[in-house]
């Protein structure tokens, strides 16, 4: 009888240490899951990370535009190319561009990779008027000044343009902004045209329509559309938009000027 208990021995510690089929499964079925959730997590702050940098680079590219409009008496020109410098003509921004990449060292900025280039638009309406003019790329005496005084080609020019212009009829053919899926009305370029912008930046992140064009809904390279700062993150579009409409950036010259 002996012999036979310590024969059995060896078979029951051999059940005892082993796995079943059932088992083993349901390990790999919770390893998978817990795999998943955490490549999930990590997607998700990376995605969240990267929103963040972008509403970082929108919101400098902003107070660049603005020092630049204090101090020069204009917004500057887009850049048709992207390398980088106002696309100009005998020294002003050439007639008609109102589109194009955001003139990074025009700014006094560096140019940064292809992938993190900005869309820039600006509210151009010339005039021959110079009291009535609202072409705000162009540094032009709006208020009579000559040569030598001390407001000669100043801010306070473009707060007259910016004033003709927020004074104009409403024309998608000039810089404009569309709505924010809330309080503004649906993000549509052509069926709700919201207001008149003084410019915007688009910074765009990833391609999450899925076209090969970073840019996302509504935002193509040729228009001059752009949704309203306020909307949010959607599944299909990432892109980050700063802008202003010409009463605001004139209020804002108004209180930051000397």
């Amino acid at each position: 009888m002996s012999c036979k208990v310590i024969q059995e021995r060896p078979r029951v510690c051999m059940r005892q240490a082993g796995f079943t089929l059932l088992e083993l499964a349901v390990v790999l079925v919770v390893a998978g899951l817990m795999s998943w959730a955490a490549f999930s997590g990590y997607t998700t702050v990376s995605q969240e990370q990267e929103i963040e940098r972008g509403r970082a680079e929108a919101q400098q590219l902003q107070s660049v535009l603005r020092a630049f409009a204090l101090r020069n008496g204009r917004l500057p020109c887009p850049a048709v190319n992207a390398e980088g410098y106002e696309t100009e003509t005998a020294g002003n921004c050439s007639s008609g561009n109102q589109l194009g990449w955001f003139p990074y060292i025009s700014v006094g900025l560096a140019l940064p990779p292809d992938r993190l280039r900005a869309r820039y638009s600006v509210f151009r309406a010339a005039n021959a008027t110079a009291a009535l003019d609202a072409d705000l790329a162009v540094a032009l005496e709006r208020t009579g000044d000559t040569v030598g005084d001390t407001t000669y080609l100043d801010a306070t020019d473009l707060i007259v343009a910016l004033n003709n212009a927020s004074a104009l009829a409403f024309s998608a053919s000039r810089t404009y902004l569309t709505g924010d899926a809330g309080a503004a009305g649906a993000i549509d370029c052509a069926g709700n045209r919201v207001m008149a912008a003084a410019y915007w930046v688009i910074v765009p992140l990833q391609d999450k329509n899925g076209d090969t064009d970073r840019l996302d809904p509504p935002h193509t390279m040729g228009s001059l559309c752009a949704a309203s700062p306020s909307a949010p993150v959607r599944w299909d579009s990432d892109d980050v938009v700063v802008a202003e409409s010409p009463a605001q950036l004139a209020g804002w010259l108004r209180q930051s000027m000397p």
